[in-house]
């Protein structure tokens, strides 16, 4: 079911913000993975944002200056031939009942409706993010448009990513989106406490992936929102590690970053445990620090704080339990200073999620931190990576930690939108006991 109130709510208010504007956006183009066949299809994130439409071969004009016409699909048109292959489509009369537009055309007539739309318009907006063929053909356009108009005026003055609206309307999620995203999440959590409750020393890595993914796809997710990570003992120390291919001995800590997408909207969670279901002392130590900083920063999250207080916060705690521990030397504000702490800690306390895992959205404005409001989702995610070659102590060399949630903030406070998932040590252990 398409929930065209959504959608159009989301256009008419993209139009008050274009003026004279004309947004020109072409669906994600199908991506080969070998020879003839494609990777399972993915719809642009902006596309379907303002659209709802999945399906390849699409594409749209949304034009405040057209008052007949405002939103125009452009879809593929019906060929049973073909659909005997990949599936039943729409017709154009179905498509404007469906998707709430107010014309559906053929996709072949798309290039000639975005030229006779341009002439009237100020500025054209377009999706310019991972499709260079659309990119250049748009530029194409919209020289050809002003070349036209030299002489009588009017025309566009240029061309525009239509994040620099959208993507602004993308980071606080209405209450479909949060009904979405908590779904996925609720799929990943139960992966995660499936993957904690399967894992023993000497399966591999790759079975730990398949425990979680087939998960996804078993409890109605479309299949993993990333990548999935999983990594084991010194392989938990590579932030991207997506080989997935060793076997996990006894004594590792197991790092597992894996998270379903459901209805084209994701979910993130990082979870660390031991494999054989006991953390040792340094393990210990190390998770105690990481999780208490976690802790914190999902505390401290609430509407009028800035994003950057909540990473300060986090860096502050990181440090200092650090220093604690031995795994640094001096004092915090040296470390800081120095940033001597990158050794084991190196990067950002989290990322806005939505439509996508690192969801569109600015972190600062004006060279100012974003200030948080209700809606807005995003991880929490401090880390500490100690590889094999550091010059830490040893008994610490080969742990790698990180813990993982997802946060939606509220008018009061936040909702914690993974919390189903075991972190604590205790929890954590009891939750894998064999008995």
């Amino acid at each position: 079911m398409v929930h065209t109130n959504i959608y159009k709510t989301r256009r008419e208010k993209l139009i008050k913000a274009l003026g004279r504007g004309v947004v020109i956006l072409k669906g994600a183009p199908e991506q080969i993975r070998t020879n003839d066949t494609e990777y399972p299809y993915r719809q642009d994130s902006d596309f379907f944002y303002l659209t709802g439409y999945s399906d390849p071969g699409a594409a749209c004009i949304i034009n405040p200056n057209d008052s007949d016409h405002p939103f125009t699909l452009f879809v593929l048109p019906q060929d049973p031939k073909k659909e005997v292959w990949t599936g039943w489509r729409l017709s154009f009369d179905e498509t404007v009942k469906v998707y709430g537009a107010d014309q559906a055309l053929d996709i072949a007539s798309f290039e000639t409706e975005s030229l006779a739309a341009m002439k009237s318009a100020a500025k054209v907006y377009s999706n310019l993010n991972h499709d260079r063929d659309h990119q250049h053909k748009m530029l194409d356009l919209v020289g050809q448009v002003r070349k036209e108009v030299q002489r009588s005026g009017g025309g566009p003055e240029g061309l525009e990513s239509i994040g620099s609206i959208v993507h602004g309307m993308r980071l606080v999620k209405d209450e479909r989106e949060i009904e979405l995203m908590q779904k996925a999440a609720d799929i990943s959590a139960e992966a995660h406490i499936k993957a904690m409750k399967a894992c023993q020393p000497g399966m591999t890595e790759f079975q730990i992936q398949a425990v979680l993914e087939s998960h996804f796809v078993y409890a109605g997710g479309s299949g993993p929102a990333y990548t999935s990570i999983v990594g084991a003992g010194d392989n938990a120390t590579v932030l991207h590690y997506v080989k997935n291919r060793d076997t996990i001995a006894d004594g590792d800590l197991l790092l597992v970053d894996a998270a379903a997408e459901f209805e084209m909207y994701a979910s993130d969670i990082t979870r660390t445990f031991p494999a054989n279901g006991n953390f040792s002392d340094a393990q210990k130590a190390i998770y105690g620090v990481v999780l208490k900083a976690q802790k914190a920063v999902v505390e401290a999250s609430k509407p009028g704080v800035s994003f950057q207080e909540l990473h300060d916060l986090d860096l502050r705690l990181l440090v200092e339990g650090m220093l604690e521990i031995g795994l640094l030397t001096g004092t915090a504000d040296e470390v800081i200073k120095n940033e001597t702490y990158t050794d084991y800690f190196m990067h950002k306390t989290g990322h806005w999620l939505g439509l996508d895992v690192h969801d569109m959205g600015k972190y600062m404005v004006d060279g100012d931190s974003i200030i948080l409001e209700p809606g807005m989702v995003f991880t929490v995610e401090p880390g500490i990576y100690v590889n094999s070659k550091s010059k830490a102590p040893e008994k610490y060399r080969g742990i790698g930690i990180r813990i993982e949630d997802d946060i939606l903030i509220t008018a009061t406070g936040n909702k914690n939108m993974t919390a189903a998932v075991p972190k604590e040590i205790m929890e954590i252990e009891a939750l894998m006991a064999r008995v």
